[in-house]
């Protein structure tokens, strides 16, 4: 008698760990990854101000380039005394 009362409520309790609480454990253990990787790609502020400072370098690098190029191309304009 003692091993059917041990046999029934080992599966009962098998049963309700696959029926209820499956659900539940997935949920809790993705759910914590999910939040873990969401930070992962959540930007710092200071990362921010550094990807803003390159940005704005690029463009006075962009913007220098044009202004070097027209400067040799008046340079390359001047006739040469020969």
């Amino acid at each position: 008698m003692t091993d059917i009362m041990t046999l029934h409520v080992r599966y009962a309790v098998k049963k309700l760990m696959d029926n209820e609480f499956e659900d539940e454990i997935v949920d809790e253990v993705l759910g914590g990854a999910r939040n873990d990787i969401e930070k992962m790609f959540e930007e710092y502020p200071s990362r921010t101000r550094k990807r803003e400072r390159l940005r704005k370098s690029i463009q006075k690098l962009k913007e220098s380039k044009e202004v070097v190029g027209k400067i040799i191309d008046k340079i390359n304009r001047i006739p040469l005394n020969e």
